[in-house]
C-alpha cells in the first residue's frame, strides 16, 4: 500500500473519492465534462480523484474511438465514474478504510493506571446499557 500524506488521507476519509480507489483494477467507464467517455481498467486513483487507466478505449464527444494502453485523467475533467453492478457500495467503502487506517496496535504488557481502569470499566458499563436498551426495544417490537 503506498503511503499517503495527511492531506490525502483527511481527503479519503471526507470524500467519495475512497470508493474510486475501491474501483482499482476493474473495468469501468469514466465519463468526461465534455462528453467524452473512457471505457478501461482503472490502474490507480489517488485522493483528488486523478484516474489512470490501462487497456482503454476513448470515445470523443462525436463518437470517434481511440484505443490506448494508459491514460491519464484530471480530476477536474471528470463528470462522472460508473461504478461497476459487482461492487457492493458500502462494503467496498469500509473494506478501503479499513485498509486506509492500517493494523490495529494492540498494547501489550502496560500497565493501567487507575483512571484508566476506571475509564474502562465505565465504558463496558455503558456498552452493557446500550445493549440492554436494544434488546428491550427488539422485545417491545416482537
Amino acid at each position: 500500500m503506498a503511503a499517503y500524506c495527511k492531506r490525502e488521507k483527511h481527503s479519503f476519509y471526507n470524500s467519495l473519492s475512497i470508493l474510486l480507489k475501491a474501483v482499482e483494477k476493474q473495468r469501468t467507464t469514466v465519463d468526461l465534462r465534455n462528453e467524452a467517455s473512457i471505457f478501461g481498467i482503472v490502474e490507480q486513483a489517488d485522493a483528488y480523484m486523478n484516474v489512470v487507466m490501462r487497456d482503454c478505449i476513448f470515445t470523443d464527444p462525436r463518437g470517434d474511438s481511440f484505443k490506448f494502453d494508459m491514460f491519464f485523467v484530471q480530476a477536474r475533467n471528470i463528470y462522472c465514474v460508473h461504478i461497476p453492478p459487482n461492487i457492493r457500495i458500502i462494503p467496498a467503502i469500509k473494506e478501503q478504510l479499513k485498509q486506509l487506517s492500517g493494523p490495529s496496535r494492540e498494547m501489550k504488557n502496560t500497565k493501567y493506571t487507575f483512571k484508566k481502569k476506571r475509564t474502562q470499566q465505565r465504558q463496558q458499563e455503558g456498552l452493557a446499557t446500550v445493549e440492554k436498551i436494544l434488546e428491550s426495544r427488539d422485545e417491545t417490537k416482537n
